[in-house]
């Protein structure tokens, strides 16, 4: 058996999330794949919380090809620890499906874009610079840095300066990089739902997330962890997005606006870009058009983000013609299919151009021996 690059990669992806449900696991890698490397003792099932996790020996093997690179992760085995990895997961592979490199062990390594770091790969040992915040991870996308936060129902509260000062400490190396937030979710309707929760007024430094999304002065932009969020970290992931994903949905139809507030004129009427779910953006040019006499304007993303969220706000409400992103537009500005990325089977390489082996699996009824691995040069 020789280990493909999608072998490889999804060892990578249990091994830096700690915990992943099998369902979700299996959007990147088949049945037969995963059970393949759960017969060889990398991967196996964590019984208290129905997931999937490395194996002392798969994370050994990892070493063993990677060396230094991979993370020594401190395990948790806490409900609430399991929980938070399992959300962590789906923004992993949410984010390896828009191309993302999640295998990034610290943020100086975010200088490649696009790309995102977890900060859980450095808590747990002697030193913690990051302290209790809630940020899920820091990424660098189409040279902009952002701040990811994983936003759900009841997900709790969150000191806001305390969160904004450990985002530019941790980033300060960036001089003169702009920065914002992305809340991210399982669906943009788990997101909206917490924003848009009421809460009693208290005199305390924590603050819900809808109360932080309402005051944050730096732009937000909601991500659900599904295709439709893969996609979208596609294209915020090309550097001045908007205006190329503006041109190239438009076309001959295209008219420049001297308004900063709207990225472009459609027949007549100011158009946004909303394939980054910016909708603060979005209700701030709304408001500005109807000041300036425009009844409604013109808005483009991508299809699952209109049906979840654009149709519904603002569609239905009168307040913008909601059109959907082609296919086309879309790989013209990011230079690949509008879909999810799914990593290849072809036979992966080492840096050295070493292929990776192993003996082949026993039948299905002895497939539960394991059996150990060797590295060999190709050819």
């Amino acid at each position: 058996m020789l280990f493909s690059v999608r072998d490889i990669d999804v060892l990578k992806i249990v091994c830096w999330v700690q915990y992943i449900r099998p369902e979700r696991l299996l959007s990147v890698i088949t049945e037969t794949e995963l059970q393949n490397l759960m017969s060889l003792g990398f991967i196996k099932g964590h019984e208290k919380s129905g997931a999937l996790v490395l194996t002392s020996k798969g994370f050994s093997f990892l070493q063993t090809v990677f060396h230094s690179s991979i993370p020594v992760l401190a395990q948790s085995y806490h409900s609430a620890a399991i929980q938070r990895r399992l959300r962590q997961s789906l923004l992993a592979l949410t984010a390896y499906c828009g191309g993302v490199d999640i295998f990034v062990t610290s943020p100086e390594e975010l200088f490649n874009t696009p790309s995102l770091f977890f900060p859980t790969i450095t808590r747990g040992h002697s030193t913690n610079p990051w302290g209790n915040v809630r940020v899920a991870a820091i990424s660098n996308l189409g040279n902009l840095l952002y701040a990811i936060h994983y936003v759900c129902p009841g997900i709790g509260k969150l000191v806001l300066m305390d969160e904004l000062n450990s985002f530019i400490n941790q980033t300060v190396r960036f001089r003169d990089a702009r920065r914002a937030f992305i809340f991210a979710g399982e669906s943009y309707g788990d997101i909206l739902a917490e924003l848009e929760a009421s809460e009693p007024r208290t005199d305390t430094k924590l603050i819900s997330y809808g109360a932080a999304y309402r005051c944050l002065q730096l732009p937000v932009h909601l991500l659900s962890c599904d295709d439709a969020g893969a996609v979208q970290l596609q294209i915020m992931s090309v550097p001045d997005y908007r205006r190329k994903l503006t041109r190239a949905a438009l076309k001959g139809l295209y008219q420049p606006s001297e308004n900063p507030a709207w990225d472009a004129l459609f027949q007549g009427m100011p158009f946004i870009m909303a394939a980054d779910m910016d909708l603060r953006r979005l209700d701030a040019a709304i408001s500005i058009a109807r000041q300036e006499g425009f009844q409604q304007i013109a808005v483009a993303a991508l299809e699952g983000q209109a049906k979840a969220v654009l149709f519904p706000r603002y569609r239905d409400t009168g307040k913008a013609r909601v059109f959907i992103l082609t296919g086309e537009a879309v790989s013209e500005v990011t230079g690949r299919p509008p879909v999810p990325y799914t990593p290849p089977r072809t036979q992966f390489l080492t840096a050295e151009g070493d292929v990776i082996d192993a003996p082949s699996l026993q039948a299905s009824g002895r497939a539960g021996r394991q059996t150990g691995s060797n590295v060999r040069p190709l050819g």
